[in-house]
């Protein structure tokens, strides 16, 4: 099974998509695919400009929308793969968005 990083998605038992951000052999290293958009993003002015009026999130959860009904329906490359499915080939290690004090 090969997946495609930032591309495929993982959903899970919740309803959440993830992406795969890093493959090492048996190991899938994945990321919260909303949380990963979000983040990805610097706001400069121009963004700002372009979504003005908007909410924070809002353009983020437009593009995993988007991208989550292309795959969906099939008129994308990509797949969408459950996170049961993934474990069965996958050590698969959820990234956090930080790392708790212990």
């Amino acid at each position: 099974m090969k997946i495609t990083k930032r591309a495929d998605l993982i959903i899970d038992q919740y309803g959440n998509y993830y992406y795969a951000i890093d493959q090492k052999e048996e190991t899938l290293r994945i990321v919260n695919a909303f949380m990963d958009l979000s983040y990805r993003r610097i706001l400069d002015e121009t963004y700002m400009e372009m979504h003005a009026g908007e909410r924070i999130g809002q353009h983020p959860y437009n593009l995993l929308k988007d991208h989550i009904h292309m795959v969906a329906n099939k008129r994308s490359r990509f797949k969408l793969y459950t996170l049961e499915e993934i474990e069965q080939h996958y050590d698969v290690i959820l990234e956090p968005l930080y790392i708790p004090n212990t």
